[in-house]
């Protein structure tokens, strides 16, 4: 029998699936569990985090047609397998051992906008391929980052990282956030006001606080900022597919982790993840919800999350 209209996804999700879950596989984001061919996963706290089946997956897709029909439209046409319940420590170890495994093999390259560009190489530190500021590794180590913040102050209304994983309108599976982003892999510059499916594109160069008012609009329903953890496993299944780096600050393109914040002695801050040409390394550091310092170079996408409930 012949799948209605409404039976079909507007993405091809078993190629996408499929890809996805190789790339999490390669990179050694997800591995064998405990029992017969189950792969996942291990949270912070020990647990189990099975990869969801795609058949879950299209079931998850059928239930938020709605959504992902009006959000493809206006888009987004990617889909991410983010384990939020991964601990940072662990997926920052991976996204090192991606960048060294890439560069022994053939080198790491600039992103690219279409796969007809040339190829560049970058260099790649030989000392340290990710650096992370202490200020941001103690909070993610000591549980302090607020995760899915509605506003970027004391006033938050956000939750923990515990809960988030077990909130099943981020993850809609424990521990995995399942959604769609757009694959254009760099943000619209300054000025360069690009709509689509009645959705005005987020430009570069705004702070987070601009980003996270404009958020509360009407064509941007269902989006959410994203997290460390989305921006680390974006880069390394970039870096899996095709050995470009992302998020490069010299294109001007570095990403606000619009979906975390923190709140520290002498200010209020989110994360930020990029990769440091001059340097040859990827930087995650914070920087305050007012910057206009960075703004010229940084800037926000979004994922939209399926919900599973």
């Amino acid at each position: 029998m012949t799948p209605s209209k409404r039976d079909r996804t507007v993405i091809p999700l078993r190629e996408e699936y499929a890809d996805r879950a190789a790339m999490l596989r390669a990179s050694g984001i997800v591995t064998p569990l405990c029992g017969p061919e189950r792969l996942g996963t291990i949270g912070g706290d020990g647990r189990e985090f099975p990869l969801p089946a795609l058949e879950q997956v299209e079931e998850l897709f059928r239930c938020n047609d709605e959504l992902v029909r009006e959000k493809h439209a206006q888009g987004f046409d990617r889909l991410e397998l983010t384990p939020m319940a991964m601990p940072l420590p662990a997926l920052i170890g991976r996204l090192r051992a991606t960048v060294l495994k890439r560069s022994a093999e053939g080198g790491i390259f600039q992103t690219r906008s279409s796969s007809t560009d040339a190829l560049v190489p970058v260099r790649v530190n030989s000392e340290k391929q990710v650096w992370v500021w202490d200020t941001l590794r103690h909070a993610f180590e000591a549980g302090d980052l607020v995760y899915f913040p509605k506003e970027l102050s004391d006033d938050h209304q956000g939750m923990t990282k515990g809960e988030a994983i077990d909130d099943e309108s981020i993850c809609a599976f424990p521990g995995w956030s399942i959604g769609l982003t757009e694959s254009i892999p760099f943000m619209s510059k300054p000025g360069q006001v690009t709509i689509t499916g009645g959705r005005e594109r987020l430009e570069a160069g705004l702070s987070p606080n601009e980003y996270i008012s404009a958020l509360k609009n009407g064509p941007y329903r269902g989006e959410t900022g994203n997290t460390l953890e989305d921006f680390l496993v974006r880069s390394i299944c970039r870096l899996e597919a095709t050995g470009e780096v992302s998020n490069d600050v010299s294109d001007d393109n570095a990403l606000w982790c619009l979906g975390q914040y923190l709140r520290i002695s002498y200010a209020q801050v989110v994360p930020t993840g990029r990769w440091h040409r001059s340097i040859g390394r990827f930087r995650l550091d914070m920087h305050r919800t007012n910057n206009k310092q960075c703004t010229k170079s940084f800037g926000a996408t979004t994922v939209v999350r399926l919900s599973g409930g």
